[in-house]
């Protein structure tokens, strides 16, 4: 499992949180590419004081993030 860098209110990894995902077919290779994209867009998120426990408030931001990943393999 990637750790990630980010971690919200529980005290749970960007790569925890993408572990947790329950999705047919998902690869080790996915959830790791998620985990570096949630990452990414926490980073940016930051710049603007946003956390990803606000973010969970509005939307599922990780199980988004590993879909866009299984979407652009195809799967």
């Amino acid at each position: 499992m990637t750790i990630g860098r980010h971690t919200d209110r529980t005290g749970r990894s960007t790569g925890e949180r993408i572990a947790a995902i329950q999705r047919n077919g998902v690869t080790d290779a996915d959830r790791a590419a998620a985990t570096r994209l949630l990452d990414v867009l926490l980073d940016a998120a930051a710049n603007h004081d946003v956390t990803l426990d606000e973010l969970d408030r509005v939307t599922d931001l990780p199980g988004a993030c590993l879909d866009v990943i299984r979407t652009k393999s195809g799967r």
